[in-house]
């Protein structure tokens, strides 16, 4: 017997991100609350597509907690793999994963027209938390036997690029640096600003989709119980 893969999380949580992104924003451009080159944050400061955002957000929130819990395990059932740091690494990022969980549920409860402060706030944490967990759980990843070297590397770039995203999407936004932008530098920025949060979203899903390979991984039933009876040890 062996321990099954889980690779149909990951894809489940990619499928649930596009349905939900995709009908809140055709709501938004149906009854035309924002032109066709919109913020995400934008499907959901109107009734009704601001109930998909919401139970969107917030369904992506606790999928990606679970996701999380299960990377955790599935990496310390390696843990032979690493050497002692591992545990201790990945208690670090799980509290990341988990922050980045609660900035999603921040940013889907507190609408960015009524409580920007707090959209964004929590928008920071659940993307650049989000995308710093990522790039470090990839890169660990590459020690585990049997996971592609290939797709170690595309999570990799992919984190990267989207840590870079958020770089590039708090320089756009910055109140400060937008202020000395007129006239035709304004739209521009507008623009870079929309289309870097988008790349942003696109990068998620490749991430979420990579999971898929190491997560489908099987473990002989063996070596889990040996490695069942040595995780309390490990954890303590």
């Amino acid at each position: 017997m062996e321990f099954r893969g889980l690779g149909f999380v990951p894809l489940f949580i990619a499928f649930w991100c596009t349905a939900w992104v995709a009908v809140s924003y055709t709501l938004t451009v149906i009854y035309g609350h924002a032109p066709l080159l919109m913020y995400i944050s934008d499907t959901g400061n109107y009734y009704p597509e601001n109930i998909t955002f919401k139970i969107g957000f917030l369904g992506m929130s606790n999928a990606n907690l679970f996701l999380a819990l299960l990377q955790y395990n599935f990496i310390l059932l390696h843990a032979e793999a690493f050497g002692a740091r591992q545990p201790m690494i990945q208690r670090i990022l799980l509290a990341m994963g988990i922050t980045s969980c609660i900035g999603t549920a921040v940013l889907a409860m507190f609408e960015t027209d009524f409580y920007p402060v707090t959209h964004r706030v929590g928008a920071f944490f659940a993307f650049a938390c989000g995308c710093v967990y990522n790039l470090w759980q990839a890169i660990l990843l590459c020690e585990v036997p049997g996971i592609r070297r290939a797709i170690c590397h595309i999570r990799m770039v992919s984190s990267a690029m989207a840590f870079i995203g958020v770089i590039t999407f708090i320089g756009c936004r910055v109140s400060v640096f937008t202020k000395l932008c007129i006239g035709d530098y304004e739209k521009i920025i507008e623009i870079i600003s929309i289309s870097t949060e988008w790349l942003m979203l696109l990068l998620i899903l490749i991430q979420l989709v990579t999971c898929f390979q190491p997560m489908q991984i099987t473990i002989p039933e063996r070596d889990l119980q040996m490695q069942v009876i040595t995780l309390p040890s490990i954890t303590s």
